[in-house]
């Protein structure tokens, strides 16, 4: 059902430790100003008593202690700017000072920054942050901006009226030449006694007695027995949410920040280029160093890299910028390691020899608007780079080839191309389902610049994009050149630190299951899939074999479920929800599980997913060869399945790049083998496009299917596009029936409603009728009938869930698809008041064997 795991003793374990450190760091804290306000009283005691010498004392000793009252009274003024609250904290007895020094407050509030970062550790880094005095500019690098983040997530950083987010606040930085004003920099940041207000707001202690009286922001919250109690009374509290696995990284016993991994491993990962150069990061916790070399220098040097936190390595070349080629050289205990970058977004191979490229990340999309369309109006359009648009022997299919056709496409009326997966694979050929990183596009297809142009070329056709993703596997070759064992570390024989390295690592595509476990390995997939949505700007996705990232066996056991994978999920299908909520997220779970539909927390959060069962029923029922073997109740149960209680929660089609690899063939030459262009094949093939177009869900056709292609689809064979000349009228056939879906003459509403009713199921004469609508009503209402056997009619009667005309909006048996087509008459029909299947009114329709009749009535005017 894909619940949430219960904590385990590990979870606990790591919790109370870091419960434990922040009572400590508090401690700590509480002390250092406590001691330091002793120290500021003791300090105005000796001034006090060297002013009484001043006056009461001999001249000699009265200069002496003047000169030393005067130093005291400087230390005393800098003690309490310095100390955290500034006199507010210093404020006892009668004596209340409030200080307004506006000419010098950047000042002061850089003094008090400077000392918090010394009584608190965790503080420290603004020191490395803020190089600079006063209003001086400072050269802007992008661990301000981390920082920025960093006290966003712990609460000292909240949105002003008039001030930019954090993604202005980037591009403001990396815009000024490299130069950004400190002062606006610590407006922006509420430094100074916002800042420590904030601070003081923010951290709660929790302190337990040795009674076991547990205390939470200085209220009493009873007996903790042990720490499993302080956990749950501090939940109670609010104190904090639910445990987390590993949210604090450990490194030598205490943890290096208070920020997630997650966060920390977002923070501008991989080979970024700005105007000064490149930054460098990179995730390798169990390295004994890192470097980075490239073409920038000739590869004359390696440059070391430092560890940043996190398990991270970082450092800034100012030689290097896009189009340089890089790698890093990894050195861990078993020796040293060339490696390609995990994040780059451009590799010159795959293999050992290859390199990683800095891309410059500078495209320019245009101004052409663009809507994303609207769940019912989807109709998907399935391609495969490599061999859609394929002119060359010796090379696959390119980006550029798909945008040649695009116009095509747009002509008959799909409203999104679905691409499978264009990352880098190992091999001269793929289908992509073997990928060696979660960012690279693949060389064979081109370079980003040229995937963002088939994006922007597509939103000018009115075509969204639909990408596959890999985030069950990794491809098993060329793993070597980068994920595999990347850091030096790993068990039992195991792939290091991508991957799981015990049983829960195997897959039916090799023993490459992601580590779901690690926060930093689900903020790289979850960094992938925000990429391909906000850097490529394609928009959906479609996740590939679902059931083997939440299952260990890709099955229903829930004993076997991976409990991380669910999280996965879950949490980035949140983060598309709350970024940009338009976009699709689809799910090829292909076990029916409705929890893959189900929002979060409770299910997966998924917007649809591909509905193999509507697959497989109506490939069964197109080709067997007898017509008593064609089960019409369980194309009636395809029809009316519904997942989620929501008909667009599922993606219903005939062909797949599944369905029709491996053997299984087209479904033309799946009905009739030897004979894939005969008379039979094309009926039944079309019957089939028309029970997509017409059933609850969003339809989706795979490349070629509009124009019959037959020959069986591998990662080679080019797509045969003379078969669209050679099917001019089942192409136009197939723009019909998506106009239809649509409603784009406003008579078939009913096709991107939610509701289905299927009233007649003839198992004898193999026909089927049901009615689709919305709300229903004349516009609305449409009855779509589908004859499966081999029989033509020209008055066969059914029921009719109105009164009045019905006009036929359809049949597919016009000789105007094809001259082998018989014509059969199938005129429109007025319902009489003769009560049939159920319904109160009643007609004749006439309809031709394997074909389809769509009917649905004016509106009223």
């Amino acid at each position: 059902m894909g619940t949430r795991p219960l904590p385990t003793r590990d979870h606990h374990l790591r919790l109370r430790l870091k419960l434990k450190r922040m009572r400590q760091v508090v401690c700590t804290q509480k002390s250092a100003i406590r001691v330091l306000q002793i120290l500021t009283v003791g300090i105005a005691l000796t001034v006090l008593w060297m002013l009484i010498e001043t006056f009461l004392g001999d001249s000699k000793n009265g200069k002496g202690a003047s000169i030393i009252g005067v130093l005291g009274a400087l230390l005393l003024a800098f003690l309490a700017l310095a100390s955290p609250g500034a006199l507010e904290e210093l404020s006892f007895g009668p004596f209340k000072v409030r200080w307004r020094i506006t000419r010098i407050e950047a000042t002061l509030e850089s003094i008090q920054l400077a000392v918090i970062g010394l009584l608190s550790r965790h503080e420290r880094s603004h020191l490395r942050k803020l190089a600079g005095k006063g209003d001086d500019s400072v050269q802007y690098r992008w661990e301000m901006y981390r920082e920025l983040v960093r006290l966003q997530h712990l609460g000292y950083l909240k949105p002003r009226a008039g001030l930019p987010d954090l993604p202005d606040l980037r591009n403001a930085m990396e815009s000024e030449d490299g130069f950004f004003p400190l002062k606006k920099y610590l407006q922006i940041t509420k430094m100074g006694e916002k800042y420590l207000q904030l601070y003081r707001e923010s951290v709660k202690p929790i302190t337990v007695y040795s009674d076991g009286e547990v205390k939470i922001g200085g209220e009493k919250r009873g007996k903790a027995k042990d720490w499993r109690d302080v956990v749950e009374k501090a939940m109670d509290a609010g104190w904090i949410k639910e445990p987390d696995v590993e949210d604090v990284t450990w490194v030598g016993g205490e943890p290096d920040s208070l920020l997630p991994k997650e966060a920390r491993m977002g923070a501008d990962m991989g080979a970024v280029a700005r105007p000064n150069g490149t930054t460098f990061r990179v995730w390798a916790p169990h390295a004994k160093g890192v470097e980075v070399a490239g073409s920038f220098d000739g590869w004359a040097a390696r440059h070391p890299m430092a560890m940043d936190g996190g398990g991270c390595w970082s450092t800034q070349l100012d030689v290097a910028g896009p189009g340089d080629e890089y790698k890093y050289v990894v050195t861990s205990r078993s020796g040293e390691r060339w490696k390609i970058d995990p994040r780059a977004r451009r590799l010159t191979s795959s293999t050992e020899t290859g390199n990683a490229v800095i891309d410059a990340a500078d495209f320019a999309w245009g101004a052409h608007p663009w809507r994303s369309p609207g769940w019912d109006e989807l109709v998907i359009y399935e391609v495969h780079v490599g061999t859609f648009n394929r002119t060359s022997a010796d090379r696959p299919g390119r980006f550029s080839g798909v945008v040649e056709k695009l116009e095509e496409l747009a002509e008959l009326g799909v409203t999104a191309i679905e691409l499978m997966p264009v990352t880098e694979y190992a091999g001269e050929t793929s289908l992509g389902y073997n990928p060696v990183t979660a960012f690279a596009v693949a060389g064979d297809y081109g370079s980003p610049t040229d995937f963002k142009t088939l994006v922007s070329a597509a939103h000018q056709h009115g075509l969204a994009v639909l990408l596959d993703v890999v985030y069950n596997h990794f491809g098993w070759a060329d793993l070597d050149a980068g994920l595999r064992r990347f850091d030096g570390w790993y068990e039992n024989d195991g792939d290091g630190i991508y991957f799981y390295n015990d049983w829960r690592r195997s897959t039916p595509w090799g023993d490459t299951r992601p580590d779901y476990g690690r926060p930093e390995v689900r903020q790289y997939l979850r960094d992938s899939a925000l990429s391909w949505l906000e850097e490529y700007r394609v928009d959906g996705l479609r996740w590939d074999a679902t059931a083997y990232i939440r299952n260990v066996d890709g099955g229903d056991d829930r004993g076997k479920d991976l409990a991380d994978g669910w999280r996965l999920l879950r949490e980035v299908n949140d983060e598309i929800n709350a970024r940009q909520p338009w976009k699709a997220s689809i799910a090829e779970d292909l076990r029916d599980d409705p929890w893959i539909t189900t929002g979060t927390p409770e299910g997966a959060g998924f917007d649809s997913q591909w509905d193999a069962g509507f697959c497989h029923a109506l490939r069964a029922a197109l080709t067997a060869v007898d017509d008593a073997d064609r089960d019409m109740n369980q194309v009636r149960h395809a029809i009316e399945h519904r997942l989620d209680g929501r008909a667009l929660a599922r993606v219903v089609y005939t062909e797949s790049h599944d369905d029709v690899t491996d053997g299984k063939g087209r479904v033309p030459a799946a009905v009739c083998p030897g004979d894939a262009e005969g008379l039979h094949a094309k009926k039944r093939a079309t019957l089939g496009a028309a029970a997509v177009m017409t059933a609850p869900g969003i339809p989706m056709i795979f490349q070629g299917q509009e124009f019959l292609e037959t020959r069986p689809f591998d990662d080679r064979t080019p797509l045969d596009w003379a078969g669209r000349e050679r099917h001019a009228g089942i192409v136009r056939m197939y723009r019909d029936l998506i106009a239809l879906r649509r409603n784009r003459t406003y008579t078939t509403a009913g096709l991107r409603g939610d509701q289905v009713h299927v009233y007649h199921c003839n198992d004898t004469a193999k026909v089927i009728a049901f009615h689709r609508y919305a709300q229903g009503g004349p516009g609305d209402s449409t009855v779509v009938v589908l004859n499966f056997g081999d029989n033509d009619y020209d008055d066969y009667r059914l029921g009719l869930p109105g009164p009045g005309l019905w006009r036929v909006r359809f049949h597919s048996d016009s000789t105007e698809y094809d001259s082998q087509f018989k014509g059969s008459p199938s005129h429109d029909v007025t319902a009489d008041d003769a009560e049939l299947d159920g319904l109160p009114w009643a007609g004749k329709i006439g309809i031709g064997r394997y074909s389809a009749v769509i009917l649905s009535q004016d509106r009223s005017r």
